[in-house]
């Protein structure tokens, strides 16, 4: 039987961060063990250095976290299997009231974690000490 968590949290890095398509806007890459991270933040709350140790956690309760680190809460809008080169993924969206977080995965985000669509969540990307 597949264990469920109901929180994501794992060590990751800032692999990128790249301007976006609109003004402001950047799109930070988070890189963690078995999933890939795109985060749309704008330029004023923009915390993020490249090759950056970070902690990623997703969870319906409030984190602990810092001054110094990003946390916002939002709902799971969707969920959607891709096919690309034979090769399946997993692509899960969270709303932050305007800015999107996109999850790829190789498995459904959504069953690993126990989370549902329209779950309100908590998305912290907590910095290293």
């Amino acid at each position: 039987m597949q264990r469920i968590n109901y929180e994501f949290n794992e060590e990751g890095t800032i692999a990128s961060i790249q301007k976006g398509v609109l003004r402001d806007l950047y799109v930070v890459n988070i890189k963690c063990q078995d999933i890939n991270i795109n985060l749309d933040v704008t330029s004023e709350i923009n915390i993020f250095n490249n090759n950056e140790k970070v902690n990623v956690i997703i969870s319906r309760s409030k984190p602990s976290f810092t001054q110094n680190d990003f946390c916002g809460h939002g709902y799971i809008v969707t969920e959607k299997e891709k096919i690309n080169q034979n090769r399946k993924t997993y692509v899960t969206i969270i709303s932050l009231f305007g800015l999107l977080v996109k999850i790829e995965s190789d498995s459904s985000f959504l069953n690993k974690y126990g989370f549902n669509i329209m779950d309100h969540v908590y998305f912290c990307v907590i910095k290293s000490k």
